[in-house]
């Protein structure tokens, strides 16, 4: 089992990098430059040189996808372009709404998902009492008894 452990961790090694290097490229050829989003149209082209070196934007890709890597292994997100938050701040934002949703709509799909079943299950029966028996036992149809669990 170790071994096994071992192994999907060396696995994961290389698509961990390739799943990097894919945002980080999606993120450069992305139509535009970033700098307009930090510095005023109407900035000088000196003031515009020194933000794009303070973002490290002046080095070659290699170097920048280097670097970039360097800091999100240690968990270093940086400051976003956008807003100029730490990009952990944003993305703590992020995952309290998608945790609400997911849970919101998991609670919706369960509850009508055994409403739904207790009300058409039973209509197959050939009895009359199984319509009743469901709404009286709705979660007799909740069950997950499958040989895959």
């Amino acid at each position: 089992m170790i071994l096994y452990l071992l192994r999907r961790i060396v696995y994961a090694i290389p698509i961990a990098l390739a799943v990097g290097f894919v945002c980080f490229m999606l993120v450069q050829i992305a139509p535009g430059d970033p700098i307009n989003a930090i510095v005023p149209p109407d900035a000088p082209a000196d003031v515009v040189e020194q933000v794009r070196k303070d973002y490290g934007l002046d080095k070659p890709l290699p170097v920048q996808f280097a670097l970039w890597l360097s800091k999100v292994v240690v968990g270093d997100l940086g400051r976003s372009l956008a807003t100029g938050r730490p990009v952990w701040s944003d993305l703590r934002t992020a995952i309290a709404n998608t945790l609400t949703l997911a849970f919101t709509a998991s609670s919706l799909g369960f509850i009508l998902g055994c409403v739904l079943g207790g009300w058409r299950g039973p209509s197959a029966a050939p009895s009359s009492t199984g319509r009743r028996w469901a709404w009286r036992w709705p979660a007799s149809r909740c069950r997950t008894t499958g040989s895959a669990w």
